[in-house]
């Protein structure tokens, strides 16, 4: 990351008014191992391994300061994680990454900066989520390899959207701004000096890496009687052409959570076309095409307990191209104490490619089981 981000969100935190105040500071992680069996199609058999032991590990530390009259606070914070096994290398480094950043909180609303995700994704609301696969992004491609989605050293290629949250910048360096709540809801804005991140969806030899790019944001929670209801709004200008919007709705009642959301993006302008590639090595045919296209999730989710079951379908398509994924997911997860939970995962996907090329393709099953750690 480069360092005047974090020079720059420093020196705004340290021109709060001098007062007083009191240090904190934490350190926390979680880690997570799976073992998964994969059913795939005859047809794609010799393509697909049938056994998977995906791992993931985060570490987090946090310093952040309250000032007297408890006003203003401000934070830093470093993030690391790393994986095994895994299929996307979209930490920020690859196979290992890092998230540092800065809060600073006043009576006139938040600011952040560092490598953070955008507004329109901090906001984002949708289908609910249960266990360490995700609706959105989903790494059930750990299991079952999604044609569609790549990112390693052969090269990037997102010819589907992989979230109806705005990603495409992903923990990019930038700036954002949080209004107070008012009536319930808060907006966002934020600015992204250079869209690119391994953790988004820009090719590093796409053209456009180095653009900027603009998001917008609002989120809402109010209740209805016995209803909690929760909506965000997202809207996204990268790199001048390139127009993305999402909506998201989640309805809460008893142990009960429903919700759904969509993400459209579309080009607008002619600066830089889709699937111009000035290096086919590493620009796989159609690299760029999630640059028009749109993505849905719908699910359902209950807890009781220590006891958490969602059951989720995401779906993805590409406007110019049959490209399209399906993925339904039943997920299991149970608290055994504070320090441990316990999964249990059973998926089908169905992802499709531009042709019948066995390598652009894969439909199966998977049936997955795991521990968390936190401490």
């Amino acid at each position: 990351m480069n360092p005047k981000y974090l020079l720059g969100l420093f020196c705004l935190c340290v021109a709060t008014p001098a007062v007083a105040g009191e240090w904190t500071f934490d350190a926390s992680g979680s880690a997570v191992a799976l073992y998964g069996y994969s059913d795939v199609d005859s047809r794609y058999e010799k393509l697909n391994d049938n056994n998977h032991t995906p791992s993931e590990v985060e570490i987090n530390l946090s310093a952040e300061y309250t000032f007297d009259d408890s006003a203003y606070a401000a934070g830093f914070y470093l993030d690391a994680m790393a994986g095994a096994d895994k299929e996307l290398e979209d930490y920020t480094q690859g196979k290992w990454g890092e998230e540092a950043y800065a809060i600073l909180d006043t009576p006139y609303g938040r600011i952040m900066g560092g490598q953070t995700w955008n507004v329109a994704y901090q906001f984002g609301v949708g289908a609910p989520s249960v266990g360490p696969l995700g609706v959105n992004n989903s790494d059930i491609v750990d299991f079952i390899a999604n044609p569609n989605w790549k990112r390693n050293k052969s090269g990037t290629a997102f010819r589907t959207l992989n979230s109806t949250d705005i990603n495409t910048d992903g923990t990019a360096p930038k700036i954002s701004y949080i209004t107070p709540e008012f009536y319930q809801t808060v907006v966002g804005l934020t600015y992204v000096p250079d869209i690119y991140s391994r953790t988004g969806l820009v090719s590093r030899y796409a053209d456009y890496k180095n653009e900027d790019g603009y998001v917008a944001a609002l989120y809402n929670h109010a209740e209805l009687g016995s209803l909690n209801l929760e909506t965000s709004l997202g809207f996204a200008v990268f790199a001048d052409d390139d127009r993305e919007f999402s909506a998201g709705m989640s309805i809460s009642r008893g142990n009960w959570t429903l919700g759904g959301s969509y993400r459209r993006t579309y080009v607008d302008g002619g600066d830089y076309p889709q699937n111009i590639r000035r290096n086919p090595q590493r620009m796989p045919e159609g690299f760029d095409a999630y640059r028009e296209g749109y993505a849905w999730n719908v699910g359902v989710s209950y807890a009781f307990g220590p006891y958490q079951a969602g059951l989720s379908y995401f779906n993805a398509k590409a406007d110019h191209t049959d490209n399209e994924d399906r993925i339904v997911q039943f997920s299991n997860q149970y608290q055994l104490n504070k320090y441990t939970d316990l999964y249990l995962i059973a998926a089908h996907v169905d992802y499709r490619g531009a042709d019948d090329d066995l390598r652009d393709n894969a439909k199966g099953y998977a049936f997955i089981a795991g521990v968390g750690f936190n401490f």
